[in-house]
């Protein structure tokens, strides 16, 4: 079989990038048992840099992209929802008819709803199977957009909001197969758009079972020390960041050796305002694992976005303690089983203090998480998924 993988931005497994991540992990999977190729947009500095690491990989492809191409989609396809619209292409689409006639396509494998606008290839090729992967159900992070807006920005949203649904529902329903990452995404599709066959994946957290199975010792772990992980160029992470730092000067007045890390590519010159003595804006750094095995707890105050959270998955793994909202638990253990849970700036500031006043409870629920990972999120899983619709074939 002859696969055909598209995605809005290059799929790597080396990389920091949750879905770039697990993209790569889908692609090294089929890769075993079919031909796989991929065609994929080239969106950003990071993107150039894999597109100079597969230049010699035949079996990859890219098109490059950049605010004015992505603004004229907007502007030009007033029909689509500008997220979606922003990964339209005319050299995109033609890529793609000539890869799909080139090597003899019999699926194409489209991660993120906005692929799932290039579903007008089977029209051209009727027989082309079209599977499509929700990293997250678009239209729920919209909603909750939605009902923390005001104003010309609420209106503005509500009006995306109405595209998105009828072109996600319009996506899930044409699809072959639909795939997402947790069960909600899976009940919400379900819900919505009444597709009542999606496979669930469990997501790659990039590390190996080594990871999973050693131990931090609790004198490595920086006294009074909490980090935060996230791409901070997306709002839902700035926004998330910038009530951190309202919590940590609650926090340091009654922890005199409290330090905050704010680890990520991208950070705003508002929260990078905000350094001081205490509160350390990293920006990108090469392993983010340094900081989970250095902080005490990694905290998520996160308010928005859709889909399950690799930083969170990520911490939990290296038996770092997380307090988090239910934004930031769901999808993985929004009971409070081991995740702690926290709402309000209060109940933040005064979980924080607890645990950091307790190094050994604290390790003790870092010991839980990880076991909890590594008893509902093995890729294993997944690969058996995969097999049952893509079956496999001597390579």
């Amino acid at each position: 079989m002859n696969i055909l993988h598209i995605s809005p931005y290059y799929p790597d497994i080396d990389t920091n990038h949750a879905g770039g991540v697990c993209m790569g992990k889908e692609i090294e999977t089929l890769r075993k048992w079919h031909q796989v190729y991929v065609l994929t947009f080239a969106a950003s500095e990071f993107d150039k840099k894999l597109e100079e690491k597969y230049r010699d990989d035949s079996r990859y492809d890219s098109v490059a992209i950049n605010r004015w191409t992505r603004l004229f989609h907007v502007v030009t396809e007033p029909w689509m929802p500008n997220y979606f619209a922003a990964r339209s292409s005319f050299r995109f689409s033609l890529k793609l008819i000539q890869a799909v006639k080139k090597y003899k396509i019999d699926v194409i494998h489209g991660e993120y709803a906005s692929m799932g606008q290039y579903l007008w290839i089977k029209k051209i090729y009727p027989n082309i199977k079209f599977n499509l992967v929700e990293h997250d159900m678009t239209a729920q992070s919209y909603q909750r957009k939605l009902r923390n807006s005001r104003g010309w920005r609420r209106a503005y949203i509500g009006w995306q909001l109405e595209r998105i649904l009828k072109k996600e529902k319009q996506y899930c329903v044409k699809a072959d197969n639909i795939f997402t990452f947790n069960h909600k995404d899976r009940r919400l599709i379900e819900k919505h758009y009444g597709r009542k066959d999606c496979k669930v994946l469990n997501l790659f957290l990039g590390i190996g079972d080594d990871i999973l199975e050693r131990t931090v010792e609790t004198g490595k772990r920086e006294r009074g020390s909490i980090c935060f992980l996230g791409q901070m160029g997306r709002q839902e992470n700035h926004q998330a960041a910038m009530k951190l730092v309202r919590i940590a000067k609650r926090v340091k007045k009654r922890v005199p050796e409290f330090q905050v890390y704010i680890v990520g590519n991208q950070p705003a010159q508002e929260l990078k305002k905000e350094e001081n003595d205490f509160i350390h804006v990293t920006g990108f750094v090469d392993d983010v694992d340094e900081y989970l095995e250095r902080a005490q707890i990694a905290v998520f105050p996160l308010m928005q976005g859709a889909g399950i959270k690799m930083k969170v998955l990520r911490s939990m793994a290296m038996g770092t303690m997380v307090i988090t909202t239910m934004v930031g638990a769901e999808g993985i253990d929004e009971a409070g089983r081991v995740i702690e849970l926290a709402g309000t700036d209060k109940e933040f500031a005064e979980k924080i203090e607890k645990y950091l006043g307790d190094a050994e409870m604290a390790e003790e629920r870092g010991r839980k998480s990880r076991d909890y990972i590594r008893a509902h999120f093995g890729w294993k899983a997944s690969e058996e998924v995969l097999e049952e619709v893509y079956g496999r074939e001597q390579v």
